[in-house]
């Protein structure tokens, strides 16, 4: 159930002055005048009351502050109408997901969600999910994730500010509108804006226990990659047809039963269309009957904090019994709907199923459905998962013999990867244009799936998804992205540099060269964030049923600049070694045998999830989904080593054999984790053990345990 809500948007602080504005059809969008546009064809924007000064936001610092400020607002506001003090959760079962896309340009994304986290004592799982536009929506499903098994309560939404550059960026893309925005009409374009919100889940008993008043159910969420394009949303709006079906389905709601449809209208000549007739082909001949409208009329194109406000707004219009307008509405253009709400005010309509669609670059789809409290939802079930293919790229090389024979090398390796093209791997893939995080993570993705004999076609690739963890945008994309300012100016900067400095920018490329589109999302909690990217993806395919498949994993790239580690001796091998490469399993519901009749697939028989540093809660959670007890464990893989785990977990771990591959690969933020992930699934394979448990907790916002077996 919902039963907070904070919002920060270009109609003032707060849900009332949100609510105030669509109730009398006043829009946030302005001229801007916190930084000049006098190099642009277009001045508008649609930024929070009070910080049109904000010092011209050129600097990191500045921009961080401001976007943190959104956040922390918007979390109160919602903290504050949950009454979460007053219930006095416990600090260790409350999580935050935050949805970002650029955050604070350069700053890394899980240590602005970590302030959030800290201001309001919230000690449980932090996730930071960064899939451009539709970062908050994709947030929102996380949390539902979260709360099965792994919280109590979830804080969850997302924040942007509106900067220079990414003014500059969407406008080099043509994509910003002359006038005010207008979804579905004229004049085409979008209009930029800013802003925070977040909604407070729970149980619904927990919230009428705690005197709570539920608001709305959250019944369902679903996700969806396009495998298209770094921008532009594919025409047939598949993607988006995609992402509606699989809410629907979670939803366990019939699509007949739909009132409402927020979509993500950004008023652009190629999403407007392409999202109608991904509502067609849902809907069918109902389409024109749903109620339909986009409130970036409204609030401008929030960017990664757009989908949540969006939600807010629908959260807010199913208690006033109407639904919002679409403001600016004058013809509908070719393809879209002929009257999306075209009002100036709220119209009346009985809505108790309601719909919010989000898109975004690298076709990052996210769509949920709400319904009145009290209302189903998808019935808790759990699946077996099982390890079905194992991929990685490293120092070491790119297979697994050679990956196997790294663990037991007695002296480091080199910590950069070796340059490779990706059409070795993949002799179809063009490798123009990939930068080497994207090459990466598509090989080792790739490689998961030939090592597990499966060959993706047909609806196969519409049910198998992408899930990955990474901590920083590609550094030779950023570099070309300020290289491109530097050299043209900001007004002329270059548009594909600035489409690769999202995160998700190397999943977008990894699922088009693959053709992945069932689930997709990018997710950042610092080191370790390959193996809680995993744990993620297994409670997605455990618990849902869109989808037979996920590839999971992390990938890192280092910087130019970042010198040759070389070979070190064990006593320079720290934590401060960085390297480079990508480690992705294949995970499905179905275990599949090896041609010579071995154990082809380990079985993920367990998992937890906890805050940083409670690495006990999440190996308790996992062992006890396993029903296996800590002496049961075999072999335990990690980027600790044995001294630093039993400082965490208790002197019990050092009787296990352990596995470090950062022993000999280096610390890779993201890809360390996966990699100890696959060296469990080697061990098991080989029957050097029958369970391993896999665990990671270095520095980063989760604790994260898997407990594997080989049946």
């Amino acid at each position: 159930m919902v039963t907070g809500l904070g919002a920060v948007s270009a109609l003032g602080y707060g849900c009332s002055a949100l609510w105030q504005a669509v109730q009398s059809g006043h829009d946030g969008i302005r001229p801007i005048s916190r930084f000049s546009t006098s190099d642009f064809t277009v001045d508008l924007g649609a930024m929070v009351p009070g910080h049109d000064d904000a010092m011209a936001l050129d600097d990191q610092v500045a921009s961080s502050r401001l976007c943190l400020r959104y956040a922390k607002e918007a979390v109160r506001e919602a903290w504050e109408h949950a009454q979460v003090a007053r219930r006095r959760v416990r600090p260790e079962r409350i999580a935050l997901v935050l949805g970002t896309s650029l955050g604070a340009r350069d700053s890394l994304l899980h240590r602005l969600a970590e302030k959030v986290a800290e201001t309001f004592q919230i000690r449980g799982p932090v996730i930071t999910v960064s899939t451009a536009c539709s970062s908050s929506t994709g947030a929102i499903g996380v949390a539902l994730e979260l709360l099965n098994g792994s919280a109590d309560l979830v804080v969850a939404g997302g924040m942007d500010v509106l900067t220079p550059e990414v003014f500059a960026g969407f406008h080099a893309l043509g994509v910003l509108s002359t006038g005010k925005c207008a979804p579905f009409s004229h004049p085409v374009g979008t209009t930029l804006g800013e802003g925070a919100g977040f909604v407070v889940l729970e149980p619904i008993e927990q919230a009428r226990s705690g005197g709570v008043n539920p608001i709305v159910t959250l019944m369902g969420y679903g996700l969806s990659g396009d495998a298209y394009h770094e921008t532009s949303p594919e025409p047939s709006g598949a993607g988006v047809e995609r992402a509606i079906s699989n809410a629907v389905l979670d939803a366990a709601v019939d699509k007949g039963n739909i009132d409402y449809i927020n979509a993500h209208g950004s008023g652009t000549q190629a999403n407007d269309p392409a999202e109608w007739r991904a509502v067609q082909k849902v809907f069918g001949d109902r389409s024109n009957e749903i109620a339909i409208s986009s409130v970036k009329s409204y609030l401008g194109h929030a960017q990664g904090a757009a989908g949540v406000l969006e939600v807010i707004v629908t959260i807010l219009s199913m208690q006033h019994g109407v639904v919002p307008p679409t403001l600016h509405f004058k013809d509908p253009r070719p393809l879209c709907p002929r009257d999306p709400i075209g009002d100036t005010h709220p119209r009346k309509h009985a809505n108790r199923h309601s719909l919010s669609i989000s898109s975004a670059f690298g076709g990052s789809n996210a769509a949920v459905i709400l319904g009145k409290p009290g209302s189903g939802g998808r019935p808790l079930s759990w699946k077996p998962v099982w390890i079905l293919g194992a991929g990685v790229v490293g120092p070491q090389g790119l297979d697994l013999q050679s990956f196997s024979k790294s663990l037991e090398a007695e002296k480091p390796i080199r910590s950069r990867v070796s340059p490779f093209s990706i059409d070795c791997v993949i002799p179809t893939a063009d490798p123009r244009g990939l930068d080497p995080a994207s090459t990466f993570l598509t090989a080792a993705a790739a490689n998961s799936l030939k090592d597990a004999g499966i060959k993706l076609h047909g609806r196969l690739r519409e049910r198998t998804g992408l899930v990955v963890g990474t901590t920083h945008l590609s550094p030779k994309c950023g570099e070309a992205f300020r290289r491109s300012i530097d050299e043209r100016g900001l007004s002329r900067l270059s548009a594909k540099a600035f489409a690769r400095i999202v995160l998700n920018a190397s999943a977008g490329s990894c699922s088009k060269i693959l053709s992945l589109k069932g689930p997709n999302t990018t997710l950042t909690t610092g080191i370790g964030c390959g193996l809680a990217a995993i744990v993620l993806a297994t409670k997605m395919l455990s618990s849902r049923d869109d989808a037979d498949m996920i590839v999971a994993g992390g990938v890192d790239e280092l910087a130019e600049q970042t010198e040759e580690a070389g070979v070190m001796s064990q006593e320079d091998l720290t934590q401060t070694w960085q390297a480079e490469g990508a480690g992705c399993v294949l995970l499905g519901v179905e275990p599949r045998q090896s041609k010579d009749g071995q154990v082809g697939s380990v079985c993920i028989a367990g998992w937890g999830l906890a805050g940083s540093g409670d690495l006990n809660t999440a190996i308790d959670h996992a062992l006890s989904l396993a029903g296996l007890e800590t002496r049961d464990i075999q072999v335990v893989c990690a980027a600790e080593n044995g001294d630093q785990l039993a400082d965490l977990v208790g002197e019990w771990i050092r009787d296990v054999p352990q596995i470090n591959p950062v022993r000999v690969l280096g610390l890779a933020e993201a890809a360390s984790s996966a990699w100890s992930c696959i060296a469990g699934v080697l061990a098991l394979r080989n029957g050097n053990a029958d369970v391993a448990l896999v665990l990671s907790t270095a520095g980063g916002s989760v604790g994260c345990a898997l407990v594997l077996t080989r049946k």
